[in-house]
């Protein structure tokens, strides 16, 4: 007979008769195939052998109160001699562990696999005691927030097939924690009562960073964020939110795809890099590999040609001639130019300019009260020096410039006289700066100096010398400008 109803007696009278149940169990012929080599009569095989020294080992611990130790050694006696009595003491010593769900399921596994050998009274005990450890347990249907965060509960993560139906607890004090990449972890103590059953518990974690999804229409090619190699073909990962990032997709033999982007935070962000020359490049060897990823190309160099159209507005701070404007219409200098340079690294760039501008005055009143009106025209040429912040969708520019300006100042209705001269001119312009893709723009504030000597020159004789009294040697100039066009440095996709 077999001690189960020893359980509702007492741990006490358990340990007096749990080695005796045991070795009796153990020591009966196994039902189990009978090994191919013939043995004496009577002597038991190694595994019998085996297993009895474990059972034995386990009873010893049991009665020492090392619980963990007696249940490590009467699961590997089960495992090596199946039988009711092995089982019967892993629930024993699972109960000692206040392990009580376990041990119920343990008690049941009893029942289903050997039932035979167990008597009526018996049953009836391994029956009462299950129903007894059942009051000891609680149930949780756990809701977690991502659904693929990795949940961890006294230690142990839980796979998503138990995350997907209520999880049996002992009743007691239990921690449950949760994390996921991407998100803050959380952690939470439970406390159940026994009975309790698929109590609510949701954990949603909170967001701390952007998403990003990167496919291509190359299935060989590599793919790295901020220079860190991070996958093959495909991936699905976090990034730091609301601030610039560059996505490279390579391989060998195709040129690098290159994009800048931002994902606010716990937004998800689909990219599709489109690789140039796929369909004739060679696949690339051991793309399909599982070592490691290559590294990342150096970023692509920001430079190359770029052309720009330029709309100024300036206003003069000096008045080309000596007179009234009181009533005057006109006053403002408008100029059209062009652009051309190139970008020597990303903070310089050199540009030549040409800019045709022209200023129309009407109403004027010379020191006798006529009227007087009078065009300027003016022809910038010369080199420009640009320093630039190196960011790739925006950035601060610095333009300095220096050339030769080609003036004509034209005095009509009155003794009517024209002047013609060069001159040099000094601009410095502070802008923003910024493009897409390949259109590259910029506007800003503009402080620009002529010079006048030769218009001064022109002057000093005849009937208009006295309009060039206050004219000076310099025609100071504010104003705005904006500029449009197109760059070779193919950022910020």
């Amino acid at each position: 007979m077999l001690a189960v109803s020893l359980l509702a007696l007492g741990r006490s009278l358990w340990r007096l008769g749990l080695a005796l149940a045991g070795w009796l169990l153990l020591a009966a012929p196994a039902r189990a195939q009978a090994p191919a080599d013939p043995k004496p009569e009577g002597a038991p095989d190694p595994s019998t052998l085996e297993a009895r020294r474990h059972f034995k080992a386990g009873t010893k611990l049991y009665r020492d109160g090392n619980y963990g130790g007696a249940l490590a050694e009467f699961e590997e006696a089960y495992r090596l001699k199946p039988g009711a009595g092995s089982l019967q003491n892993v629930a024993l010593s699972q109960k000692g562990l206040f392990r009580y769900s376990e041990s119920a399921a343990t008690l049941e596994q009893l029942l289903a696999r050997h039932a035979a050998e167990l008597s009526e009274g018996e049953r009836k005990a391994v029956e009462d005691a299950v129903a007894e450890l059942r009051g000891l347990v609680a149930s949780v249907r756990l809701r977690v927030v991502p659904a693929f965060a990795r949940v961890v509960l006294d230690g142990r993560q839980l796979s998503e097939k138990e995350l997907a139906a209520p999880v049996v607890l002992n009743v007691g004090e239990h921690t449950l924690s949760a994390d996921a990449v991407g998100y803050a972890p959380e952690k939470r103590v439970l406390r159940l009562a026994g009975g309790q059953r698929d109590v609510p518990v949701e954990l949603e974690l909170r967001c701390t960073a952007g998403f990003v999804q990167v496919t291509s229409n190359d299935p060989t090619a590599y793919i790295a964020i901020d220079g860190l190699p991070k996958a093959r073909r495909a991936y699905s990962g976090p990034v730091e939110p609301d601030t610039d990032h560059l996505l490279q997709v390579y391989r060998e033999g195709v040129e690098t795809y290159e994009q800048t982007f931002q994902v606010g935070r716990c937004k998800t962000l689909p990219l599709h890099a489109l690789l140039e020359g796929v369909e004739s490049a060679a696949v690339a060897e051991g793309s399909d590999a599982t070592g490691p990823l290559p590294n990342a190309p150096p970023k692509r160099a920001q430079k190359g040609f770029f052309g720009l159209l330029s709309l100024d507005l300036l206003a003069l701070t000096k008045q080309p001639l000596n007179l009234s404007y009181a009533g005057s219409q006109g006053g403002a200098l408008g100029a059209l130019g062009l652009r051309a340079g190139y970008r020597l690294a990303s903070p310089v760039a050199l540009a030549l300019r040409l800019d045709v501008g022209a200023l129309q005055v009407e109403g004027a009143r010379d020191a006798s009260d006529r009227a007087r009106d009078f065009s300027l025209t003016s022809v910038h040429f010369g080199p420009d020096l640009k320093l630039m912040t190196t960011g790739e969708k925006l950035r601060f520019v610095a333009t300095v410039g220096a050339g030769i300006v080609h003036h004509r100042l034209a005095v009509s209705k009155v003794a009517p006289d024209e002047v013609r001269g060069l001159d040099p001119y000094f601009s410095l312009e502070l802008a923003l700066g910024f493009n897409y893709r390949q259109f590259l723009g910029e506007i800003g504030l503009i402080v620009q100096v002529d010079g006048s000597t030769a218009l001064q020159r022109g002057f000093s004789e005849g009937s208009n010398q006295d309009l060039t009294k206050n004219l000076g040697t310099t025609l100071p100039m504010l104003g705005i400008g904006l500029r449009a066009g197109f760059s070779q440095w193919r950022t910020g996709r």
